[in-house]
């Protein structure tokens, strides 16, 4: 079996907790003080990770609240455009039906004076024409009672014709 020397055992027991004992007041407090500075550095860093995430969220929550205001903003802007648009687009509609039923106006009041000019211009041309065969009935020597008759008979028939294109007209 195995021989135990107690005295060996001892000796190595001795060394060992002489050992521990010079490691721990050399050693062991600048290795725990190392490793408790370590600790606090990680911990520190990720205080400072976590700062930085919820910095960031909270950045990223504000952008997207700027960004929303933005679109929401451009949105009326468009939408109010369009509106002017077609504000600008029924005013020239109501200028343009205004402009044509003042044109349409002027046309027939041009048409209306034209057609009473050409309607004067017609009695003086039966007038002529009835001063004329006032002359030709002199001519003839007709009696003064046919001529009135055949002047009024001319002008009776002047005036239906006239009167049947006011009502054709």
């Amino acid at each position: 079996m195995m021989n135990l020397d107690f005295q060996q055992i001892l000796t190595q027991l001795v060394g060992f907790l002489a050992l521990l004992g010079i490691l721990k007041l050399f050693f062991w407090k600048p290795v725990l003080s190392m490793l408790d500075e370590r600790k606090e550095k990680i911990s520190r860093q990720f205080k400072e990770i976590e700062d930085t995430k919820a910095e960031l969220a909270k950045l990223k929550s504000e952008y997207e609240a700027k960004l929303s205001a933005i679109e929401e903003a451009s949105r009326v802007r468009i939408n109010e455009a369009i509106l002017e648009g077609q504000r600008i687009s029924q005013g020239l509609k109501d200028d343009a039906h205004k402009e044509a039923q003042k044109i349409i106006i002027d046309a027939r009041s041009y048409i209306n004076d034209e057609f009473l000019k050409a309607k004067e211009e017609l009695k003086n041309s039966v007038v002529a024409l009835a001063i004329d065969a006032a002359g030709h009935i002199i001519e003839s020597q007709i009696a003064e009672s046919d001529s009135r008759r055949i002047v009024q008979d001319f002008l009776k028939e002047i005036e239906e014709i006239d009167e049947r294109k006011d009502i054709s007209g």
